[in-house]
């Protein structure tokens, strides 16, 4: 880039993107609430704090390091568009920076530089109105095959999301199986316990309890095991 292009990237591309970032990352927040107010006010869904309680505890323990390592280790390659467009749209990891890696491959640029940031920015972008259009058409289309289903076809889908985490179990477990084999039976008697009510003499119902205790056992047997003192 000459030194003419070099000033319009940096007084005029990076400001427009960092205004126009901070806009659309403050409005995109209270648009994550619109399914949930919709189930509540149009639907007649019910919330308790039980349950609020209960998932903040499951998507903390389970994102909150996230949080942290993602913004490290993906705006070399994403740089400041980029982030800004993968923390609205999502996928940061399984799509997001795939793109964007594969983009500057291609290009042969170096992450980072000018050039390599507006690449970057550009197969982002492409990547997240590929994702649009295929979300899409497979919600359209799968409504439709849906309905022509046939019923035991229809229910046996009300075993997918089991079959998913029991996956997920798996390869977890195949990942540290020595934390595993401690920890899945504190899960299984916690569960018991929850299930025979015993949590419920703590605040607003206890059934939060469970997976509270789940991450505390989680960290202690991962220090003890892990963490040479």
């Amino acid at each position: 880039m000459n030194a003419e292009q070099t000033q319009a990237y940096e007084n005029d591309y990076l400001p427009y993107i960092v205004k126009w970032g901070k806009i659309t990352s403050w409005l995109s927040i209270p648009l994550i609430f619109i399914p949930t107010s919709a189930l509540v006010f149009f639907y007649g869904a019910s919330l308790s704090w039980n349950s609020v309680l209960s998932g903040t505890i499951a998507i903390c323990s389970a994102m909150l390091a996230w949080y942290i390592v993602d913004p490290i280790t993906l705006f070399p390659i994403l740089h400041i568009p980029g982030m800004y467009l993968t923390y609205i749209a999502g996928n940061s990891k399984e799509i997001r920076a795939p793109a964007a890696t594969s983009a500057l491959s291609a290009a042969d640029v170096e992450a980072g530089t000018p050039k390599g940031t507006i690449i970057s920015c550009l197969a982002i972008t492409t990547s997240i109105f590929i994702s649009l259009a295929v979300m899409t058409l497979v919600a359209v289309a799968g409504d439709l095959i849906l309905r022509s289903l046939p019923t035991p076809v229809v229910r046996s889908l009300n075993y997918l999301l089991p079959a998913l985490f029991g996956g997920m179990c798996v390869s977890r477990v195949m990942l540290d199986y020595k934390s595993s084999l401690i920890l899945i039976p504190i899960a299984v008697a916690l569960r018991v316990m929850n299930t025979k009510g015993m949590f419920t003499v703590l605040p607003l119902g206890g059934s939060y309890a469970q997976v509270l205790f789940c991450v505390i056992a989680g960290f202690l047997v991962a220090k003890k095991l892990y963490v040479k003192t």
